[in-house]
């Protein structure tokens, strides 16, 4: 494993770390992030609603607002049409919330991923308008690159708006027919809103739609506080893996300090059937690890109607039930990922497939809820972009789902390859995609052909990027704090990661857990020493020899306790000069 260290000046560190009141550490690491002028570089410290930008100047956002204003006027039917992952979820459940304000009863409606599949297909409309015509159909998460969709909706006289946040699959052009709200298809690529997932665009439609009716002076505006939605963001935001930069930072920092507090009967539930009591600080891996695959589950496997109902639900009693019920189900999930995962890995070390650039399995007992989720693992175990294979349809195509690794954009690669494909799409890093059975070999090619005119061997070689150096007399209590001030970690602001070289450990790891998890102590000088672990790895660094050691450095929270913590990303034996 290569150990790659980031540039920064360490002058302009110093200066820049004096100026905002901090270390030369947290000055580097600001600067690390691209953030040199101190005005801005403050500003990213220290996140505020204040400096989310005026919704409107999002393309097509005034109109959707306007065309929703005038339902609110005209108390019209509104069927909210959302997707099954957290993202989806969440943006629908903000968007129905909004609307009941207004003294609207809207209908909401999600997929059923093993019946009707992705988004605006015709079996899931077919259900969808089981209950009669809405006059606005608003789709959320989804509809895009839905041509056939858009126009069957609007040859049964049905408004269309649709916010979404995937890429199109080619040149959109013509939009007389419906409004779109998508920054991937309009806007230009440094609006501070280009990385919003789909619920941070609800959330800028929300707020155009209250600027809007407090310039008609609806005396309901008022009573809406957007800031109690933050906890619904903060949730799809950081599932979503969107980059967590600009305003997605800003809505994911005070959302989730939302979640802290919230009054939300259904979040509640599921924070504490989550084993997270409630008071507790929530941190983004809570979210990812904990809140996030409970929600997904029942998307997966079930009917993700559930958690939606969960979130909008006002009594804790039934929210709990249902909490629970997620948890059951988010155990089957895992079960099955564990036996699908197992297979995965036994097919690609039989086939030798980790030798290929890009790794396709594929096996039609699969099942189709959990091959996403497949994919991401295999795609970090071997650092290579990764497509899992699952159950075949009547028609003949088996259903994937692909994660790619970072400097490959999966949905151009795909793009040279669509005479093999059926239904695809997604972002660069996560696609959906469908192939026929009896092409997947001719695909397979293809695509690895496409991926190594792509990637040199340098990009899937496995690296631990290195923030710097770091003196073990400048571990303590204050940079911990001030480490802090860089939350929330994700995509886009990866936790620092530090060296520390020449140690030698006074005892070796001690196991606990599964047998893969290590405790152990790093020495920081005479007397002094940080509890440092090691999760779910047999690679642990020996005692009594001198290593360098890659670690995050922050607080173990547990119990309203907090406890200055190491946690071990790799280690090698320390270089000599």
């Amino acid at each position: 494993m290569d150990w790659v260290y980031s540039d920064y000046d360490r002058k302009l560190a110093e200066d820049l770390g004096s100026y905002l009141g901090t270390s030369p550490i947290l000055g580097a690491l600001v600067l690390q992030r691209g953030y040199s002028d101190p005005v801005k570089a403050r500003m990213f410290l220290n996140p505020k609603l204040a400096d989310l930008d005026n919704p409107f100047r999002l393309k097509n956002l005034k109109a959707a607002a306007l065309r929703i204003a005038r339902a609110i006027e005209r108390k019209e039917k509104i069927l909210v049409f959302g997707d099954y992952d957290v993202d989806g979820i969440t943006s629908t459940a903000l968007l129905v919330e909004i609307l009941r304000k207004f003294d609207l009863d809207p209908s909401y409606f999600v997929p059923r991923r093993m019946d009707e599949g992705y988004g605006l297909s015709p079996a899931a409309l077919e259900r969808a308008l089981e209950g009669g015509k809405p006059d606005l159909l608003i789709a959320l998460d989804c509809g895009t690159n839905a041509k056939d969709a858009i126009n069957f909706i609007r040859s049964q006289n049905i408004d269309l708006l649709i916010v979404d946040h995937h890429q199109s699959k080619e040149e959109l052009d013509d939009f007389s027919s419906h409004t779109l709200v998508n920054p991937h298809v309009f806007d230009m690529a440094s609006a501070p809103w280009k990385q919003l997932c789909t619920v941070g665009l609800v959330f800028k439609l929300a707020h155009g739609l209250l600027k809007e009716m407090r310039q008609r002076e609806d005396s309901r505006s008022y009573a809406v506080n957007l800031k109690d939605s933050l906890d619904l963001v903060a949730l799809g935001t950081v599932a979503d893996l969107v980059p967590l930069t600009e305003e997605n930072r800003i809505l994911a920092r005070h959302g989730i300090r939302r979640l802290k507090t919230t009054k939300r009967k259904g979040i509640q539930a599921l924070i504490q059937a989550s084993g997270i009591s409630l008071g507790d600080d929530i941190t983004p891996i809570d979210i990812s690890f904990k809140l996030g695959p409970r929600i997904n589950a029942s998307g997966r496997l079930a009917d993700a109607s559930l958690p939606l109902d969960m979130l909008l639900g006002d009594d804790f009693t039934v929210c709990f039930r249902a909490a629970c019920e997620l948890n059951d189900i988010n155990k089957e999930r895992q079960e099955i990922e564990r036996v699908v995962l197992e297979e995965a890995q036994e097919q690609i070390s039989k086939k030798h497939l980790d030798e290929k650039p890009c790794i396709i399995v594929h096996d039609k007992n699969w099942h189709p809820g959990v091959v996403g989720i497949i994919a991401g693992k295999l795609s970090r175990e071997f650092n290579k972009p990764v497509i899992v294979f699952g159950e075949v349809d009547e028609k003949g195509y088996t259903k994937g789902s692909g994660r790619s690794i970072a400097g490959l954009d999966f949905v151009s690669c795909l793009g040279k390859c669509t005479e093999y494909l059926g239904s695809w799409g997604g972002h660069p890093m996560a696609v959906g995609v469908s192939v026929r059975e009896d092409r997947l070999e001719e695909f397979t090619r293809s695509l690895c052909e496409q991926v190594s005119r792509t990637l040199e061997d340098s990009d899937i070689t496995p690296k631990v990027k290195i923030s710097m150096d770091i003196d073990p007399s400048d571990i303590g209590v204050h940079l911990l704090d001030e480490l802090e001030m860089l939350h929330p970690f994700g995509e886009g602001n990866r936790e620092p990661v530090f060296a520390i070289r020449n140690v030698c450990l006074d005892k070796a790891p001690e196991s606990f857990g599964n047998g893969q998890n290590y405790k152990f102590q790093i020495p920081l000088g005479e007397n002094s020493w940080i509890n440092a672990v090691a999760w779910r790895t047999v690679d642990i660094p020996p005692a009594h020899k001198p290593v360098d050691l890659a670690v995050k450095l922050g607080w173990n929270r547990w119990n309203r306790r907090k406890i200055p913590q190491a946690i071990l990303v790799a280690w090698r034996p320390a270089e000599t000069k």
